[in-house]
């Protein structure tokens, strides 16, 4: 029999008596129930967002509905496997995360093709996409909940562009996975795509990693989504109990109780192959707490030393992969929790909790998780810096944007502006590959090192749809470091009057100047060619 105050089994873990008491009492309010009933009144007392609400709460339904789907996708994945070795996913946010996700969790199966995402703007990213793979043999995913998004509506049409004069009918070398009803699945049908998916509408972009956006590229890798997709559907039967088994509604409660009592910074911990799980659950809290000045700071990819830094403001979670476990000194903290997988296919158990648990959070909070207001911000203002836009002369931007890079001036911004219950964000307009990672990562270690506060790395514009929306909308206590560079080649975008280096400029100035309408203490350096030089020296 476990201690008072714990969850039992292999992810036995101290619970807060705030947590306990609140896990009791939403038991005796029935509040699993009522959200599974998709009771809106959870999370507004508006009748205008609980009807917007009672539009996004598909996800609950979709482990079932994608196993009803499950042949469809491996029949498909079986038909391409034939002529394709790559298949290139072009998206943004939720439905290019999710893949990234799921591809470093399992890799490709042999025989299956490789399995490579495209969610960057930036030149150098595209001709990189480009280069890696044979274009004869490749199929491209087009993939985007509103069938609109701004960046895979780009890498569609350069690759569309591209593909005129390599593939002998380019219309069977591109897939899209949408919304049903929207301009893409209208676009899809009208050219010819060899397959367009659509989706169930009513499922928010962060919370679709079970449905087709993540499972017919997972299938395409030959991953066994059977297996994730019941173990998904086992968690969400377990999300139902009113009792302790109810691990995703306890999990809810660690995050939304710590957030209320000043713990708002939440580290994920991972076994190493589990990493690339971080970078989904940091879109999914983001995006879905950080708003009306209240928030949870998702902290992916620290450092071991680093994750002490204001211990007395965070919670962790850790992940744990079959014989391995929490550390005992961690088990016996409160602000402490395990999540364990029995093996990978356990992924699919782990995204419905984590969904579900932030759900509940949301609730205890008192914010709408399944809405994103300041990415809607951060496209208009996108959209703003490219009107007008001519060719002829520069893209105008603000005069205390793109600074010549100086340590002295880091410092004397960061010692004015970090607060000892923040966080410092770094936020990287430039490639992202595993030397720019490392390098990013470095810089991260010397930073929390020196201030003794978290730090997060981003890499535009891909956070803009996850921690973008909490560094305008969540709690005001960020401060904001930006380096824009210069791509060393530029490419044209058909049917665009820019391209996509003036494409990622205009979105670091429009992110720049929207954090600095929301007040927020940012700086914005110009880092030229060499990036990894100069951030380095």
């Amino acid at each position: 029999m476990s201690a008072p105050g714990t969850v039992s089994g292999s992810e036995e873990s101290v619970l807060s008596a705030g947590v306990r008491e609140g896990v009791d009492h939403a038991i005796e309010q029935k509040l699993p129930g009522r959200l599974w009933d998709k009771d809106a009144t959870l999370w507004s007392g508006d009748e205008n967002v609980q009807r917007a609400i009672e539009g996004r709460l598909g996800w609950l339904d979709v482990p079932d509905w994608s196993l009803e789907h499950l042949k469809e996708m491996t029949d498909f994945a079986d038909d391409i496997r034939k002529d394709v070795e790559w298949v290139v996913i072009l998206g943004m946010g939720g439905s290019s995360l999710c893949v990234e996700t799921l591809r470093d969790t399992f890799g490709s199966k042999s025989g299956y093709p490789k399995l490579l995402v495209l969610d960057s703007t930036h030149p150098d990213q595209v001709r990189a996409i480009e280069r890696a793979v044979d274009l004869k043999k490749t199929m491209f995913i087009v993939s985007s909940k509103s069938g609109t998004t701004l960046e895979p509506q780009c890498y569609f049409e350069y690759f569309w562009n591209k593909m005129e004069t390599v593939a002998h009918d380019r219309r069977l070398c591109f897939a899209a996975i949408t919304d049903r009803g929207t301009p893409l699945e209208k676009m899809g049908v009208e050219y010819g795509f060899r397959r367009v998916f659509g989706n169930p509408p009513d499922i928010g972009g962060r919370y679709s990693v079970l449905s087709y956006f993540g499972m017919v590229p997972a299938a395409l890798a030959g991953i066994d989504i059977e297996a994730v997709l019941s173990s998904a559907a086992s968690e969400a039967g377990l999300s139902k109990a009113e009792d302790e088994r109810n691990m995703a509604l306890t999990f809810g409660f660690f995050l939304g109780n710590g957030a209320c009592e000043g713990r708002d910074k939440l580290t994920i911990v991972t076994p190493p192959e589990l990493r690339s799980f971080g970078y989904w659950a940091e879109q999914l809290i983001a995006e879905s707490t950080g708003k009306s000045a209240k928030g949870i700071l998702p902290i992916e990819g620290e450092a071991p030393a680093s994750q002490e830094e204001e211990a007395n403001k965070r919670l962790y979670a850790h992940l744990t992969l079959a014989d391995s476990s929490m550390e005992e000194s961690e088990r016996r903290k409160v602000a402490h929790i395990e999540l364990h997988l029995r093996d990978r296919s356990d992924i699919g158990a782990q995204f419905f909790r984590w969904e579900f648990a932030t759900a509940v959070a949301g609730h205890l909070i008192g914010i709408n998780p399944f809405d994103e207001p300041n990415v809607a911000e951060s496209k208009a203002k996108t959209n703003e810096v490219l009107s007008g836009y001519d060719a002829s002369r520069p893209l105008g931007q603000p005069n205390d944007f793109g600074n010549p890079f100086e340590r002295g001036t880091i410092d004397e911004f960061l010692t004015k502006n970090v607060r000892p219950d923040g966080y410092i964000a770094v936020m990287a307009y430039w490639e992202r590959d595993e030397k720019s990672i490392a390098a990013l990562q470095k810089f991260r270690e010397m930073l929390s090192a020196k201030y003794r506060v978290p730090v997060t790395v981003g890499f535009g514009p891909r956070f803009l749809h996850s921690t973008g929306q909490l560094h305008k909308g969540g709690m005001p206590t960020g401060a904001f470091i930006q380096f824009v560079d210069t791509p060393n080649e530029d490419l044209a975008i058909p049917g665009k009057p820019y391209s996509f280096g003036t494409l990622i400029r205009a979105q670091a100035i429009g992110d720049f100047e929207t954090l600095k309408q929301h007040g927020r203490p940012v700086i914005s350096f110009d880092i030229g060619t060499n990036g990894l030089e100069t951030i380095n020296a």
